[in-house]
């Protein structure tokens, strides 16, 4: 796993965010943070559109085809979890915000590249006075690099990989990036990296959140066979996950909760937690996180992720 600060990156969240082109995937409080420091006029309004429809119709986050997706990837990490939205993929380890914008433009159609050369000099240069003169995370970057060095955090991913069979586990990238809220802090991952999203003062215990992450990240890894024969036994165990919102909260992510959240607590810092305490703040991922940690204690050895008591306990909370 690396953690870093990457100007570039941080910058192209901020103007990614800002037309928020595809809410839950991208945040409104960008735009809203940018309209008290700035105003939005009408042509800003206009520009923010169509950079927005551009993202929508070149983004394959913005495809709803959840219905069409196999089963394993409806009630597991897919493959998108590790390869993520390909345009953000120049920002990622980008010499320069100037060299990766020059690039991602490059690779569009003439009248997208006209588009988005007149989005970034219109919004560019306030957004780097928003970042100018930050600390850039570097007390965060140091306490996160320093627990996840330390031997009991290294054995623990180690276990988790054991228990994901992943077929390969390639560098974990933890990025930290701005955002407005000044009180709290968000995680999502975003093709291979967990993207941190923190005020430059707020301190947070970002190490169990990075191993949720992970988690979802070894998940994507796991071998076709074994993902299929998974989800096809949980399917039969329980039938209503597949009608939730989100089926990924009846297996994929009481998983990560189990590891990242309880399993962490106890093998990593030596607590335990509550059961009477949320875990997670949806509700049926809480519950059968609950309903895992319960089957399988932290004082005992993980079970084995296969067709089995894992998903019987999993699957104990279906309705």
């Amino acid at each position: 796993m690396t953690v870093s600060y990457e100007e570039a990156f941080d910058l192209f969240n901020l103007l990614d965010n800002l037309p928020d082109w595809l809410p839950g995937y991208t945040n409104a409080v960008y735009q809203q943070d940018w309209e008290r420091r700035f105003g939005l006029d009408v042509e800003d309004r206009a520009a923010l559109a169509a950079y927005g429809q551009f993202r929508q119709r070149t983004s394959p986050m913005a495809r709803n085809d959840d219905g069409g997706r196999p089963l394993a990837d409806r009630l597991l990490a897919g493959s998108d979890t590790r390869i993520g939205d390909p345009y953000t993929a120049y920002f990622q380890n980008a010499a320069s915000f100037t060299a990766a914008t020059e690039a991602a433009i490059a690779a569009q159609a003439p009248g997208d590249q006209a588009l988005l050369r007149r989005y970034y000099a219109r919004f560019a240069p306030r957004a780097r006075e928003v970042l100018a003169g930050k600390d850039r995370f570097s007390r965060q970057q140091e306490a996160l690099i320093r627990e996840l060095a330390a031997p009991e955090a290294a054995a623990f991913a180690t276990r988790m990989r054991t228990f994901y069979g992943a077929n390969s586990a390639p560098v974990f990238n933890a990025r930290f990036v701005w955002w407005p809220y000044s009180n709290r802090t968000q995680a999502k991952l975003r093709g291979g990296s967990i993207v941190l999203f923190s005020d430059w003062a707020v301190e947070d215990d970002w190490a169990p959140i990075v191993l949720h992450e992970y988690a979802h990240f070894l998940s994507a890894g796991q071998p076709a066979a074994s993902r299929e024969a998974l989800a096809a036994g949980f399917a039969r165990l329980c039938p209503s996950a597949l009608a939730l919102p989100n089926p990924l909260n009846a297996l994929e992510e009481p998983l990560a909760i189990y590891w990242g959240q309880y399993r962490f607590e106890q093998e990593v810092h030596g607590k335990a937690l509550s059961s009477d305490a949320s875990w997670y703040f949806q509700p049926h991922a809480d519950r059968a996180a609950k309903a895992i940690a319960a089957a399988f204690p932290a004082d005992q050895p993980a079970p084995m992720l296969a067709v089995g008591p894992l998903l019987e306990a999993a699957a104990s909370t279906c309705e």
